[in-house]
């Protein structure tokens, strides 16, 4: 059942606060005082609700991305490539 559950969480294009608890692994206390610090972007239709649009919470999640020591190596290489042909 909880399987269930979990396969038709990853389906939904909006998600209340419960179900974004979930999604993240974030307590529903900490959404809430992301949603009361502006961090995180939620919709309040009725005045009421929380609800949450499962491509900007993507999105915002991956906002901050670090770059792994492979992509830094890489990046590194390319600049000192550039550098050293003047492209």
């Amino acid at each position: 059942m909880e399987e269930l559950k979990k396969v038709m969480l990853l389906q939904k294009e909006v998600f209340t606060i419960d179900e974004l608890s979930l999604y993240t692994g974030y307590t529903v206390d900490y959404i809430y005082k992301m949603v009361h610090q502006g961090i995180i972007p939620y919709s309040k239709p009725n005045g009421k609700k929380l609800f949450f649009v499962k491509e900007e919470v993507v999105s915002w999640l991956s906002a901050n991305k670090h770059k792994s020591n492979q992509e830094l190596e890489t990046q590194a290489d390319s600049y000192l490539m550039s550098k050293k042909f003047g492209r």
